[in-house]
């Protein structure tokens, strides 16, 4: 596995038009400029690792999935979770 700009500049496309929103829109939210979306989406400029969590939050998207394409398997997550907070009851119960 290796980041690849092109694939990043795609899903974060991609995002940004499920959810009707203009590059000058994502631009503002995030606090850069409009062609700095665009070059990113192309492929053109990588993402920085102090942007790539404002474009997750903004998109409402994890990162994972927008650097490799990777989304999140929430009944797994519930399920883990689950699993933590009955061994917590367990734990403090034994208190």
């Amino acid at each position: 596995m290796y980041y690849n700009p092109v694939e990043f500049g795609r899903r974060l496309q991609e995002c940004r038009k499920q959810k009707e929103m203009t590059q000058e829109e994502l631009a503002e939210m995030v606090g850069v400029e409009k062609q700095h979306i665009s070059r990113i989406e192309r492929g053109v400029t990588a993402c920085s690792i102090d942007l790539l969590p404002l474009l997750s939050v903004a998109l409402q998207v994890s990162t994972d999935y927008l650097l490799m394409g990777k989304s999140i398997d929430k009944e797994f997550t519930r399920t883990q979770l689950l699993s933590i907070i009955t061994q917590l009851t367990m734990i403090t119960q034994g208190l």
